[in-house]
């Protein structure tokens, strides 16, 4: 995220977008105490030895890994 430099006099409409700039990148992060959802996206772990897996679900909750 990279928000406007601030100008010389302060400008209510600059602090605005900033504000909503802000506010919209942290509803993408992850809160403690909250449960996660990744909805569309994917979990990859990283293994010591640097193989990425993805974790994947099916339709019966069975869970299963791929390398990526």
């Amino acid at each position: 995220m990279k928000l406007s430099r601030p100008l010389p006099q302060y400008d209510a409409n600059q602090a605005a977008s900033n504000q909503y700039q802000l506010e919209s990148a942290d509803r993408l992060n992850h809160k403690k105490e909250q449960d996660i959802e990744v909805g569309d996206a994917s979990i990859i772990l990283t293994a010591p030895n640097g193989t990425r897996y993805k974790i994947e679900i099916d339709n019966s909750g069975t869970l299963s890994t791929s390398a990526v």
